[in-house]
């Protein structure tokens, strides 16, 4: 408890990145027997049924409404997933636009971590969705150094910052923003 405690006193920044179509930059090189799938949620509904051991964050669809995500297995077992929430989705920190999506909540199983699995889903999930729409966001929280660098090996740049101020919940101020 005493954690809880003292995280909720801690600053907490959301990152808020945006990348345009055309500035993807090149793909990076990735594992071996990875495979990933677009609009990949039937996928993900039957990879559920078997499996007990799978935490929220691959059951977006069911907690806040998420009717997409693009999934990654590696040598056929299940292994990340990122979700993606199109105009006009209510998001919790931006607005989107008609034409506009976000990727969120992503999460890659913890054995299959340091492999460079996540950045490689972003990836694709980010290709993906850049096909579909010109603009795409995502949001990263200050405390999760993996995505905060995977966003810019992708092509994402920083168009604001949102601070959490800790005692009595979340409540969220501009920190800054750049022209979007």
């Amino acid at each position: 408890m005493p954690r809880i405690a003292l995280d909720s006193l801690r600053l907490l920044d959301f990152h808020i990145f945006v990348i345009n179509r055309g500035e993807l930059l090149e793909p990076l090189p990735i594992a071996d027997g990875v495979a990933m799938y677009a609009d990949a949620l039937d996928r993900l509904k039957r990879a559920r049924e078997n499996r007990t051991d799978l935490p929220n964050e691959f059951r977006r669809d069911q907690a806040s409404g998420a009717s997409h995500c693009a999934t990654l297995e590696l040598n056929g077992e299940l292994g990340g997933v990122v979700w993606a929430y199109d105009y006009p989705a209510e998001r919790p920190i931006i607005v989107l636009e008609p034409g506009e999506a976000e990727l969120s909540t992503s999460y890659t199983m913890e054995k299959f971590r340091g492999r460079g699995l996540y950045r490689a889903l972003l990836y694709f999930a980010t290709e993906w969705q850049l096909r579909e729409r010109p603009r795409l966001f995502t949001i990263v929280a200050s405390n999760n150094p993996t995505p905060m660098k995977a966003v810019y090996q992708v092509g994402f740049h920083e168009v604001g910052v949102v601070r959490r101020r800790g005692i009595g919940g979340p409540k969220f101020s501009v920190a800054k923003m750049k022209a979007v």
